[in-house]
């Protein structure tokens, strides 16, 4: 997926919805419902982020799944939606949260954190906009962020679009979020736009005949600073 560029000096406009948008759409969202009832039905409580809960999509859009709250990673082994999933572990700098990612080869990807859970990094999804299953089948959409730092608010049949850079105040009265948050996420999301992609501490494959916990304890083994953050709480 192409990078997207962050969109600059642009005032707040509306965006309806095309007829292949409306069909974009509403497939994603489907296929989100299905998981999410998925992990529901084996007893995960997880939710979507992103565009599928903003509804700025596009035909490039993914669906991202994240579960908060760390789990055995045997439990994912039991849903057979991601039984053929690449499986790797991502830690995204020294002081990040350790993650399970699972990517299909349709665009889905899940994650779960396999270290404590930062209370910012919740904040940093509900940065994007996120919807829990009840909210689809309840046909809802989330304010949130994207990567072209447009500050997306859903209404009737499309979004308002404005700068977040210019419209911090409005930010964070919609989306509920500290000044902190919404500028970290607006530094992170420049040095990308400057820089390309952002470098990853770690990014670790996993063999189809490891689990997630193995390789953990082998990466802990001989890496301090994985060490490290395992020990760290909240």
């Amino acid at each position: 997926m192409p990078r997207e560029k962050i969109v600059r000096g642009i005032e707040q406009k509306f965006h309806e919805y095309t007829e292949e948008e409306k069909a974009i759409f509403s497939r994603l969202r489907k296929k989100a419902k299905t998981i999410l009832q998925t992990l529901e039905n084996n007893n995960i409580k997880a939710f979507t982020h992103g565009s599928v809960a903003r509804g700025d999509i596009s035909n490039t859009s993914d669906i991202d799944i994240y579960i908060p709250v760390q789990i055995p990673s045997y439990m994912i082994e039991l849903v057979n939606e991601f039984v053929n999933a690449d499986r790797r572990i991502i830690i995204g700098t020294p002081n990040s949260t350790i993650k399970a990612l699972l990517t299909r080869n349709d665009g889905v990807s899940l994650s779960f954190p396999l270290s404590p859970t930062k209370e910012r990094e919740m904040e940093f999804h509900n940065f994007s906009g996120l919807l829990y299953l009840h909210d689809l089948m309840q046909n809802r959409r989330k304010v949130g962020v994207n990567k072209k730092l447009m500050l997306i608010e859903p209404e009737a049949e499309g979004y308002w679009s404005s700068s977040v850079q210019a419209n911090k105040k409005r930010a964070m009265e919609v989306m509920g979020l500290s000044q902190r948050i919404i500028d970290e996420r607006i530094r992170v999301l420049e040095r990308r736009d400057a820089i390309g992609r952002t470098g990853i501490f770690l990014d670790h494959n996993i063999a189809p005949d490891e689990n997630f916990e193995q390789v953990m304890k082998r990466l802990a083994d001989r890496n301090p600073i994985v060490r490290k953050i395992l020990r760290n709480k909240k």
